[in-house]
């Protein structure tokens, strides 16, 4: 499994996880990773392997 496929599974078991989640904090959390995982695998703000996860905070 390349590295972009790898991401992109990541991320769609972290929006599973989000979707079963409680509560509002660990919806948020796992929406964070998720985002996290598909900007490695199509590049973000930062471009390939930014860090997603500052972008999210910030907004």
């Amino acid at each position: 499994m390349d590295d972009e496929s790898y991401f992109y599974q990541r991320a769609e078991t972290e929006l599973e996880l989000a979707q079963r989640a409680t509560h509002p904090l660990a919806v948020r959390a796992h929406y964070i990773i998720a985002n996290h995982y598909l900007d490695r695998c199509y590049g973000g703000a930062d471009g390939p392997g930014g860090d997603a996860v500052t972008a999210v905070e910030e907004r």
